[in-house]
């Protein structure tokens, strides 16, 4: 992996989820909740994650094909 990458990763992502209070998991969503381009991958998942001390609240969006 590119450490440019690696280091977007680690920033972007991982220290997101580790400093995260919640971490909630959004499924059941229902087809007018679902982006006009959101059926070109066929699985996304999608997270909300809340850091209190921070102020802040990310919303996490991976796909896995």
């Amino acid at each position: 992996m590119p450490a440019e990458l690696e280091e977007d990763l680690q920033q972007e992502l991982f220290d997101r989820l580790s400093a995260a209070d919640h971490v909630y998991y959004l499924n059941g969503l229902r087809d007018e909740a679902i982006h006009d381009w959101g059926r070109v991958h066929d699985h996304f998942h999608e997270f909300v994650l809340i850091d209190r001390s921070a102020g802040r609240i990310t919303l996490l969006v991976a796909a896995d094909d």
